[in-house]
């Protein structure tokens, strides 16, 4: 039987008119694709049950270059296409470059006022969020999940604080990866096509890389996990340029190997070193009996799908989404509490790794060690972790406080600082501190 090919195109759409009129009384959903070339937006459609792309042009595909502008006469602030044209007409001053200002904790000056990455970054969100309020003049957002390529702690940082000089804060703000909202879009798809695990290639200003979906059913809850392969070796996009390089052999070369002997109901592909001829050709080599899709706006619709989920439309409360940058490990303290041993829960497993930071107090009963036990969501392995404290002060039983400070260096490193608080007036701190790096 020969092998079957489906090929298409994600598609935005103009939100304008009464035909697109989105549900005036429902919640506003927000997925924000921030990046530092283009910006894309898009709100959950319940009237259409999917995520709409707006777009403020009708032919930037979506697409909101992430700039900024300030008109030399009337100091007006521009953003997107405007102020690119502003800066091409020398009209103004054009700031660019915000996400690697923020990274660098780059300052800086128009018409001798300084401005940090987060206050110009504040003022982009501002404005490119207008655009939602031009169908939703009055709803305040619901949920927000701002999605970027790799989840730098610092970046994740500022990101909440220009978000909370807007009003929002982080019980209607989210920030995942790429990747993380990936996993929301391919799931939140018609089952066929992820009955198999399910391919993305992404191929931008950082070269080729591959993320592949395994749902694992045979646990409760489900757990869909996600594997990167790093490309970039391989394909760049400077390549794009060289007429003397087949780009359709290579990519097919190394998908081939990728994908071989894997069963892959669905493969998607994103990023602009996917436009052109040679990209359309190459895919279409690639649907062996697998379908695929390729479009500009999945991470986007991915965030819009994941805000859906968090605000509490829950479609996927039955899985566990683990992308690569969340810790596999549940993370918990064996204690006395109530008259009875427990073991108490410190953090879940399936978080961000940067976003684990956990204190807790306890007070020593007559051992000098702490007991932390680490299961596993995804082999349902269990390790007990005994962290014996050194040098700890003799003290009577029970009047020796600790301060427990649990923290990730990676999404497979544990980092416990464990500091001496004594014991009020009686047994003063010693200020002994005990670190110690577990692997999960």
């Amino acid at each position: 039987m020969a092998a079957s090919c489906e090929f298409s195109v994600n598609k935005n759409y103009r939100m304008k008119g009464k035909d697109t009129k989105m549900d005036k009384y429902r919640k506003l959903i927000i997925g924000y694709d921030l990046c530092e070339d283009f910006t894309q937006v898009s709100c959950y459609s319940y009237k259409q049950h999917e995520p709409i792309t707006i777009s403020d042009k009708d032919d930037d595909n979506g697409l909101i270059p992430t700039v900024l502008c300030v008109k030399h006469d009337t100091k007006q602030w521009l953003f997107g296409e405007d102020a690119l044209s502003c800066a091409f007409e020398n009209e103004g001053i054009l700031i660019d470059n915000i996400l690697a200002k923020i990274k660098s904790n780059e300052e800086t000056i128009i018409y001798d006022q300084k401005f940090s990455g987060i206050n110009l970054l504040e003022k982009f969100l501002r404005k490119s969020l207008m655009l939602v309020k031009k169908y939703f003049p009055t709803e305040p957002i619901t949920k927000i999940v701002v999605t970027i390529s790799n989840s730098d702690p610092h970046l994740v940082n500022a990101i909440y604080e220009a978000l909370y000089l807007l009003g929002i804060d982080k019980d209607r703000a989210v920030i995942i990866s790429h990747a993380g909202v990936y996993m929301y879009y391919a799931l939140s798809q018609e089952r066929a096509l992820w009955m198999n695990d399910v391919g993305l290639f992404d191929f931008d200003e950082t070269g080729l890389n591959y993320y592949q979906i395994h749902i694992n059913r045979n646990t409760r809850p489900i757990v869909a996990g996600l594997i990167k392969k790093d490309l970039t070796d391989i394909l760049t996009i400077d390549m794009l340029e060289d007429k003397n390089i087949d780009l359709g052999y290579v990519f097919c070369s190394a998908a081939d190997r990728i994908l071989y002997k894997q069963i892959i109901s669905t493969l998607y592909f994103t990023g602009k070193g996917f436009k052109g001829n040679w990209a359309e050709d190459a895919i279409k080599s690639l649907c062996r009996g697998r379908r695929a899709f390729i479009g500009q706006n999945l991470y986007t619709k991915g965030a819009c799908y994941a805000a859906k989920e968090l605000s509490g439309d829950r479609e996927l409360s039955d899985y566990i989404l683990l992308n690569e940058e969340m810790i596999t490990c549940s993370i918990w303290i064996r204690v006395y509490k109530d008259g009875k041993v427990k073991e108490v829960p410190i953090s879940e497993a399936a978080v961000e790794w940067y976003l684990v930071k956990q204190n807790i107090e306890v007070i020593l009963d007559n051992e000098a060690e702490i007991n932390l036990i680490l299961k596993n969501i995804m082999t349902k392995e269990v390790v007990r972790e005994r962290l014996v404290l050194n040098q700890l002060p003799e003290r009577p039983r029970r009047m020796t406080r600790l301060d427990i400070h649990i923290s990730c260096l990676s999404n497979s490193q544990l980092k416990v600082d464990i500091t001496d608080l004594g014991f009020g007036e009686l047994y003063p701190a010693s200020g002994h501190v005990w670190e110690f790096v577990l692997e999960m």
